[in-house]
């Protein structure tokens, strides 16, 4: 547990020119209080990032731009569209929102122009539709588009943490956020993030409103030149201070619209670094905590739909955020189908959290041949779900798998197992665990499984 400044507050509603108040008392607490979001399966929802941006201006771009509009729009069409009775609760503003702190109280505040009502009239039109509300902001003084930070001071700051609290409060009591997501891109050294952020989850915790903390602390260590992507290190991923302090947390570069993408995050990169750091990542995820590998991004324009199908799947997989970003007034059947097969949603929020393990079974260095991966987790009701992965590219060879009791994660002597396909839905029947089942895999496919021992 995080041994800190635990900001411990109560809160006085009042009608001055401040708005919402927070009256704060520093208290020395050791360990720190446990966090309260109320998660305890991995989030699901609609984020505005990557499909969206920073498009501000909403003359020349008015169906695209950041705008209360946007998202009553987006939150409209997850409901209509079935997204919601799949799981799916839950629209998060980004970055791009905020207009400079207002002058006389410095409270934050949206742009007024794009945000008519400001957050509060947007929240409530949100939980009218029976859904979660997160917005963005940064540790530091500004977020990554230079709009107003919280600025959290790693040190005992009097006038920064009395900022910080009315921050706080307002989000939570005024704006009524569900959730909050922290980037780290005005992060300073003399304000280290293995106190900052808990720092800041502490205050959120202790405004009595459940709001699931959502970090981007450990991409900024993991992505140093330090430690050069890699999480062996206690210095480079501090992973129990994470858990503890963030409900989820993201481990990689921001995604991007597409497939492969060397030298980037397209898909295939984000599945290698997986790859590469499984045993880390799956020690650390757990109910209510959970490794983040950024937004869905099926019925955008990088993605094909079998492409779509190994991110959701892996993602399930990995028991991550389903955070999507993509446009929902125009997403296509086929799409929405990916997104809300709710077999496969069931792997992803199966209450035992884990996330899987990773057998590389062919691994070509030319991306036009098959590269084959095995992934594998336990389930909560004593079964074991499975993915067979193909990601070489579209054009490329096909691979017939064979998969035994072993590779799958069962114990040895088990004889007999029985496996369902999670994609079509359909018994596939009983199949001798030693001997194994054959799957063909096409290029860019991935086979989900559920499987359980009979004998």
């Amino acid at each position: 547990a995080f041994f800190g400044i635990v900001l411990v507050a109560t809160m006085t509603a009042m009608t001055a020119a401040h708005g919402v108040v927070l009256a704060a008392v520093l208290v020395l607490l050791s360990p720190a209080a446990a966090r309260d979001d109320g998660l305890k399966t991995p989030p699901m929802g609609w984020m505005s990032w990557e499909r969206f941006g920073c498009q501000k201006d909403c003359v020349n771009h008015p169906t695209e731009c950041i705008s209360a509009d946007l998202f009553e729009q987006q939150a409209h069409a997850l409901v209509q569209k079935g997204f919601l009775d799949a799981g799916y609760n839950r629209i998060d503003i980004d970055d791009c929102y905020l207009d400079e702190r207002d002058p006389v109280t410095n409270d934050l505040r949206a742009d007024e122009a794009r945000f008519p009502g400001g957050i509060p009239a947007l929240s409530d039109k949100i939980h009218g539709l029976g859904l979660k509300f997160g917005v963005y902001n940064d540790i530091g003084r500004t977020t990554c588009a230079g709009n107003p930070g919280l600025n959290v001071s790693a040190a005992a700051d009097k006038d920064a943490d009395a900022q910080l609290h009315r921050d706080v409060a307002l989000m939570a009591h005024k704006w009524k956020i569900d959730s909050l997501k922290v980037d780290g891109c005005a992060r300073s050294d003399s304000n280290p993030m293995n106190v900052t952020y808990p720092k800041l989850g502490d205050a959120l915790n202790a405004t009595g409103r459940q709001i699931l903390f959502s970090c981007s602390w450990p991409v900024y260590h993991i992505l140093s030149p330090d430690c050069g992507g890699s999480l062996g290190t206690p210095e480079c991923f501090p992973a129990k201070e994470i858990a503890n302090a963030c409900s989820s947390w993201r481990i990689f570069k921001d995604i991007m619209d597409a497939y492969n993408l060397p030298g980037h995050a397209g898909l295939r990169q984000i599945i290698d670094f997986y790859a590469q750091n499984h045993e880390a990542l799956k020690a650390v995820n757990k109910p209510g905590a959970y490794n983040d590998f950024d937004m869905l991004l099926a019925g955008n324009q990088g993605f094909t739909v079998p492409e779509a199908k190994i991110q959701m799947g892996l993602w399930a997989m990995w028991s991550a955020p389903l955070l999507m970003s993509n446009d929902l007034r125009i997403i296509t059947d086929d799409y929405v189908a990916v997104l809300t097969n709710k077999e496969v949603i069931a792997v992803d929020q199966d209450p035992l959290g884990a996330s899987a393990s990773f057998l590389s079974v062919l691994n070509n260095t030319n991306v036009m041949s098959a590269q084959v991966s095995l992934w594998h987790k336990p389930l909560a009701d004593g079964s074991r779900a499975a993915a067979l992965v193909n990601t070489a590219l579209f054009d490329a060879a096909g691979y017939n798998l064979t998969v035994t009791g072993g590779m799958l994660g069962f114990p040895a002597g088990t004889e007999t197992l029985e496996a369902r396909d999670l994609w079509a839905g359909k018994d596939l029947g009983k199949f001798d665990a030693k001997a194994g089942k054959s799957f063909w895999l096409d290029a860019t496919s991935i086979t989900m499984l559920k499987l359980k021992k009979v004998a």
